[in-house]
């Protein structure tokens, strides 16, 4: 009997072990992101096609090609729509495996530099899609800063709809982005 009950001690033991194994949360890896290299080269594209697009108005050709023109304002808008979200939307992504790994300061922070970055796009003069859609996104960063201390499933469930918002902005981006002639006027 002795043995019987040894038995189910250490059987339950054993039970036990496993399924604390199973059910660790998952514990992100959290990779250091940059986006610089992307810049620069937009940078020194936009500078290269400009000089052209002077040199070829200044040679009295009459107005600049269009395919130039279409070509810049691609540029433009990967530089000040693009780009932004996407460093935005990473750096939500970030702030949600801050969270999980128990670093809510920093998430808050990752945060507070998304809310930053997307102002940029939100002080749009002329395209009130890109004014609105950049409001709703500071928006749910805003709740998702303010609940970032909070209970860890309302703070991931408002980083999820920030993160997923985010991706939403990125696909709808040429919806977003129709009807600007030139999105560096009506972005800067």
């Amino acid at each position: 009997m002795t043995c019987l009950c040894l038995g189910v001690v250490i059987g339950a033991l054993f039970y036990s072990l496993w399924v604390n194994d199973k059910i660790n949360p998952w514990k992100p890896v959290l990779e250091e992101t940059n986006f610089q290299y992307l810049e620069y080269s937009v940078k020194n594209i936009i500078k290269g096609i400009q000089k052209v697009e002077e040199d070829l108005h200044s040679s009295r050709k009459g107005q600049p090609d269009e395919t130039l023109h279409h070509t810049m304002n691609l540029l433009l808008k990967l530089e000040y729509y693009y780009l932004p979200i996407t460093q935005v939307r990473q750096q939500i992504y970030d702030a949600d495996r801050l969270l999980s790994l128990n670093q809510a300061q920093k998430a808050k922070n990752n945060l507070i530099q998304a809310e930053s970055r997307l102002s940029r796009i939100e002080s749009s003069k002329e395209n009130l899609v890109i004014k609105k859609a950049a409001a709703k996104l500071d928006k749910l960063i805003k709740e998702a800063i303010l609940e970032i201390d909070g209970p860890r499933e309302q703070s991931a469930a408002k980083l999820e709809a920030a993160g997923a918002e985010a991706n939403l902005m990125l696909l709808k981006g040429e919806l977003v982005l129709s009807g600007v002639d030139d999105i560096k006027a009506s972005v800067k």
